[in-house]
C-alpha cells in the first residue's frame, strides 16, 4: 500500500522535470536558436529574410539563392556566453522549512553551435539547389546538484540538428520564390532529485500515520534522482519568396513549419539506499515517451539599399509557441500512470533593425537591435525556465581579403528582463526568488566562392 501512494507523488516529479526541461532557455525567445548566420548575429537577426548576402539564406530564405553570384559555402560557429544566477527569497520544503542548499551557481552552461550551408546555380542562375545543416532549437542548463531548487531542477539538455535541402527559382526581374524540406533530429537529457520524504507525508501519512518519521522518511533526508534520455527523427518544410517592390529595396517573405517530435527514451531512478524494497515494482528503470511540437515561425524582412555605401535592414518575426500548451509523458511500466505537465506558452513577436556600411572593398561594418519576447507566463516560471523578455545590442564587420573568400564576425549582448520565480514542485516543495540573467554571444564564419 504504502509503494502505490509514494508511486504516483514521485511519477509526477519526473513528468515535471520531462515538461519543463525541453522549455529552457536558449538565449532567444523559449528555447528557439538564433544564432544560424554569423552575418545575421551581426545585424540582431535583422533583415534576415531580405538580406540574401551568402548560402545561409537556405535557412533564412531560400528565394534568397537567386541573388547570389555562383556556387558557395557558408560555415559558422557561435559561442553563447550565459550568465543565471538566482537568489532565493524565501524556499521552502512541504512541512514549511527552508529548502537547503545554495543558490546552484551558474545556471547556463556555455554552448557552441555550428552550422553549415552549401548552394549551386541550376539552369543558367534561374533554379537554385541548396543545403543546409543547423541547431534551431536547443538549450543547455546545469545547477549544483544540492542547491535549493534541486526538486525542480538539476540538469537540462535539448540538442535540435535541422537538415534542410533546398530550391530556389527567379520567376521573374522581382520575384523569386524557394521551398526546403527539413529533417529533424531532436535529442533531450534531463535530471532532478526526488524528495521521497516529502512525497511519502502528503501521500502515505494519512494513511499510515507514522510511517514516514518511523522510516526516517522526511522533507529533504531521502532525496533520490531520476535521469531522463530520449531522442526522435522527424519531419517539416520551409517556404519563402523574395520580392523588389521599387529600386534597392526588398522585401523577404519566410515561414518555417511546426515539426512535431514523439520523444523515446528511458526513465531511471536511483533511490536513496535501503528505500528500494519499498517502491518496486513502481520505480523500476522503464522505456518512456513524451510528444514535443517545436512551433512553426514566419518573418516579414525589408533591407534597403540607401546608396552605394549603406543599407538600412529590418524584421518582424512571429512564433506560434501556442501549441505548446503542456506535455503528456507515458511509462511503458505500468505501474507509473502517464500524466501532463501545464506549460501555457504564449505565441511571441520579435522586432529587430540594423544596417550595414561598406567601407570599401575589403571592409563591411554593420549592427542592430532587438526586442524579443519570452513565450514563458509568468505564473509558469520555473527553476528550469528563468527565462525573461530581452533586448539585443549587436554589431559586425566582414573582411573579404580575396574575391572568392569573406570571413565575418559578430557579437550580441542580451540584456534581460529580471525574472522572478514562485513555483510550487510536484513534491510540495516552493521555489521563490529572482533570476538574474544576461548573455554574450561571439560569431565567427566563412563564406567561399567558387
Amino acid at each position: 500500500m504504502q509503494s502505490a501512494y509514494l508511486k504516483r507523488g514521485l511519477v509526477f516529479s519526473g513528468v515535471s522535470a520531462l515538461a519543463i526541461a525541453v522549455a529552457g532557455p536558449a538565449m532567444a525567445d523559449g528555447f528557439k536558436v538564433q544564432e544560424y548566420s554569423v552575418r545575421d548575429v551581426g545585424l540582431a537577426n535583422s533583415g534576415n529574410a531580405a538580406l540574401a548576402s551568402d548560402a545561409s539564406t537556405v535557412f533564412s530564405n531560400p528565394a534568397g539563392m537567386t541573388y547570389l553570384d555562383g556556387p558557395q559555402i557558408n560555415t559558422g560557429i557561435h559561442a553563447i556566453i550565459g550568465r543565471g544566477e538566482f537568489e532565493d527569497a524565501g524556499s521552502v520544503d512541504a512541512l514549511g522549512a527552508p529548502l537547503t542548499g545554495g543558490d546552484g551557481g551558474d545556471a547556463f552552461d556555455d554552448a557552441f553551435v555550428p552550422n553549415f550551408y552549401a548552394v549551386m546555380p541550376l539552369m543558367d542562375g534561374r533554379l537554385w539547389a541548396g543545403l543546409g545543416v543547423s541547431a534551431p532549437f536547443g538549450l543547455t542548463t546545469a545547477y549544483d546538484g544540492e542547491w535549493q531548487g534541486r526538486y525542480q531542477a538539476l540538469d537540462s539538455e535539448l540538442t535540435v540538428i535541422d537538415i534542410n535541402p533546398s530550391i530556389g527559382f527567379r520567376v521573374n526581374d522581382w520575384l523569386s520564390v524557394g521551398a526546403g524540406v527539413s529533417a529533424q533530429y531532436a535529442d533531450v537529457r534531463l535530471t532532478n532529485a526526488i524528495d521521497f520524504g516529502a512525497v511519502c507525508l502528503s501521500q502515505v501519512e494519512p494513511q499510515a500515520p507514522g510511517f514516514c518519521a518511523s522510516n526516517g522518511i522526511l522533507p529533504q533526508q531521502a532525496d533520490g534522482r531520476l535521469n531522463l534520455e530520449g531522442d526522435d527523427w522527424s519531419y517539416g518544410f520551409n517556404l519563402g519568396a523574395m520580392i523588389e517592390p521599387w529600386q534597392g529595396g526588398r522585401i523577404g517573405l519566410a515561414y518555417r513549419s511546426e515539426v512535431d517530435h514523439d520523444i523515446e527514451g528511458d526513465a531511471e531512478f536511483n533511490l536513496p539506499p535501503g528505500l528500494s524494497p519499498l517502491f518496486d515494482p513502481a520505480f523500476q528503470d522503464t522505456g518512456a515517451s513524451a510528444p514535443l511540437d517545436l512551433p512553426a515561425r514566419a518573418s516579414v524582412s525589408l533591407r534597403q539599399q540607401v546608396n552605394e555605401r549603406l543599407a538600412l535592414t529590418g524584421d518582424v518575426t512571429w512564433t506560434q509557441w501556442e501549441d505548446l500548451e503542456g506535455l503528456s509523458v507515458d511509462f511503458e511500466n505500468p505501474a507509473q500512470p502517464g500524466q501532463t505537465e501545464v506549460l501555457n506558452y504564449g505565441n511571441t513577436v520579435r522586432f529587430s533593425a540594423g544596417g550595414e556600411y561598406t567601407l570599401n572593398d575589403q571592409w563591411m561594418v554593420r549592427a542592430g537591435a532587438a526586442f524579443d519576447e519570452t513565450p514563458t507566463e509568468e505564473a509558469e516560471r520555473s527553476g528550469r525556465v528563468p527565462d525573461a523578455d530581452r533586448i539585443v545590442l549587436a554589431g559586425g564587420l566582414s573582411w573579404t581579403p580575396r574575391e572568392d573568400l569573406t570571413i565575418d564576425a559578430g557579437y550580441q549582448h542580451l540584456f534581460f528582463d529580471d525574472a522572478p520565480i514562485d513555483k510550487v514542485g510536484s513534491s510540495g516543495d516552493r521555489l521563490v526568488g529572482e533570476f538574474d540573467n544576461a548573455a554574450d554571444i561571439v560569431s565567427v564564419g566563412l563564406n567561399w566562392r567558387f
